[in-house]
């Protein structure tokens, strides 16, 4: 009986554990299907997108700069190159929207445009031949001897030396002449050639001259990928942009979930990619240093934009219906540059704009100077990409409690703070901590931007048209000519001063334009709170005039 017992319980327990594993089945399934249902698939292939199109640019876009060092383009072409590519994205964009309206060719011109950039960006890395550049016998010879160094001081002599051989059976001797008159060379027609009793009084070279080559045709054959590159691919964005927007419908504000899997994927991207790298380096042609070799990155960036162009077949658009447009009108444009708070809110974009495409092209330049390493530059991206995506997850609640202009204001803070560390910093490792205030320079006073345009009512399409120009296009592109021209001309740490500098006078000059314009902006709505208090009280007096005067009467 005993065992009877016991053997039904067991019986009852096993049912119990059976009916509660089911249930705990049914409520994980419940569960699985209510996370399915939450993953809209329609808006997967947005995200989708970003995460492939920025990660391409990650995985190139910050050491191109670096490879164009390598390959001795000066900053003066480095600018060039980022001005042109920026200023052409300014004047193509609107040009290829409007035509994608007009003939309803949105996804086709979005499709070309991933395709132009897919195979001009990687036709870079076709264009330098492997060979020895023929400057580099004649500019970067043993026996060439420049002045081209700062700080002069202490060296007493310098043994006798004999030089290396010469595949061409010639050696070029330069004289020491001042700085800037040139060089003067005489021809030895020698294999080697001897130096007796050179003296240098007061000589120490405290920064090396970096070999000098003709990169004219080079920077030629650059320049020529880049026009037609961009003129055929500047669109791609912005029709991005438009087909989320019109995807979202009435969920506009859900726009920042979609983009922000563009910084994560551009954030890791970088760093995996240069992290990879940092081991590999080969032979530089003409200095015969070992440099990193970029040339994997061009193919990163070749699978990722392929990635991209085939998520984009996936895109719908819609008829067009006056949203989300590439384009604003011109004329409204140029009418609101009438206004003068707007057109200075204006000159504040434009600068952020050509301070933040500086510091995007010649910071790593700056740092390579230094001698800062592969590694370094990784982990300065992925600080960057994390900054960024952690002010843009709470940019809406800093715009909430401090408001946009005080947004702005410690954004242009935090811009001459960067630039004065960049230009006393000597320790490249020490510019990393400066770098977690990258999300206020570029996210939180870019959604600032955005966020205050937008409260504008009826100029928002127009204003936010001039925002993005005035920001990415002719923004980076004076930021990358002029920072060329004084990166060439005075050095990069001088240049970053400046950048400090103009930085403080841009903040006082837009918190003066702000002051002025608040309490003028108060006098008005006092005025006009004014005239609304008189109005209502006419209508009350119309409309409940004789009650009040029979109670009036009753009371007394």
């Amino acid at each position: 009986m005993a065992s009877n017992k016991e053997s039904d319980e067991e019986k009852v327990q096993l049912e119990s554990d059976h009916e509660e594993d089911g249930r705990d089945e049914k409520h994980t399934n419940q569960c699985c299907s209510g996370c399915l249902e939450k993953i809209n698939k329609k808006r997967l292939v947005s995200k989708m997108f970003y995460f492939f199109y920025f990660s391409a640019f990650g995985s190139l876009w910050p050491y191109l700069a670096l490879y164009f060092k390598q390959l001795f383009i000066s900053p003066r072409q480095l600018g060039i190159l980022v001005a042109i590519r920026s200023f052409l994205q300014f004047v193509f964009t609107p040009i290829w929207g409007a035509f994608a309206d007009k003939y309803q060719k949105s996804k086709f011109v979005l499709l070309v445009g991933l395709s132009f950039w897919l195979l001009t960006t990687f036709s870079i890395a076709l264009i330098p031949s492997l060979e020895k550049p023929s400057a580099c016998y004649s500019l970067n010879s043993i026996a060439f001897i420049t002045n081209n160094t700062r700080n002069i001081s202490v060296m007493s002599s310098l043994e006798t030396e004999k030089s290396h051989g010469h595949d061409d059976d010639s050696t070029w001797i330069g004289s020491i002449v001042p700085w800037g008159l040139g060089f003067f060379r005489s021809y030895e027609p020698e294999k080697s050639v001897i130096f007796k009793e050179l003296s240098f009084p007061n000589f120490k070279s405290h920064k090396t001259p970096e070999p000098v080559a003709d990169s004219s045709k080079l920077f030629v054959g650059l320049l020529v990928i880049t026009i037609i590159g961009v003129m055929f691919s500047s669109p791609t964005q912005c029709l991005a942009d438009t087909a989320t927007i019109q995807l979202l419908g009435k969920d506009t504000h859900e726009y920042g979930k979609q983009a922000l899997w563009g910084s994560v994927g551009y954030g890791c991207t970088a760093f995996i990619v240069g992290a990879s790298i940092s081991g590999q380096k080969r032979m530089n042609p003409c200095s015969k240093e070992m440099n990193i070799n970029y040339i994997p990155c061009f193919y990163v960036y070749t699978v990722y934009m392929f990635c991209a162009l085939c998520v984009a077949t996936r895109f719908q658009y819609q008829a067009s219906s006056g949203e989300g447009k590439c384009k604003p009108s011109l004329l409204d444009s140029l009418k609101v540059l009438k206004q003068f708070d707007y057109a200075f809110f204006l000159f504040v974009v434009f600068f952020c704009g050509t301070a933040t495409g500086f510091i995007q092209t010649f910071l790593f330049w700056h740092l390579r100077e230094l001698g800062g390493e592969q590694i370094l530059f990784s982990l300065i991206t992925i600080t960057n990409s994390t900054a960024e995506v952690v002010s843009y997850m709470f940019s809406d609640r800093f715009l909430c409690h401090i408001g946009h202009f005080r947004v702005i204001y410690l954004g242009l803070v935090c811009y001459s703070l960067r630039f004065f560390y960049y230009s006393y910093c000597s320790q490249p490792w020490l510019f990393l901590p400066i770098e977690l205030i990258q999300g206020v320079t570029t996210a939180a006073i870019w959604s600032s931007f955005v966020s205050y345009v937008g409260s504008i009512p009826g100029m928002a399409t127009t204003l936010q048209g001039l925002v993005s120009g005035f920001y990415t296009g002719l923004g980076y592109a004076t930021g990358g000519f002029v920072g060329g021209l004084m990166v060439h001309v005075f050095g990069s740490s001088t240049s970053f001063l400046v950048f400090g500098e103009m930085s403080l006078i841009v903040l006082f000059m837009f918190i003066i334009v702000n002051n002025i314009r608040t309490s003028k902006h108060e006098i008005a709505i006092t005025a006009l709170n004014q005239s609304k208090n008189f109005v209502s009280e006419r209508h009350d007096r119309k409309t409940n005039g004789p009650q009040e005067d029979m109670e009036n009467q009753k009371s007394e």
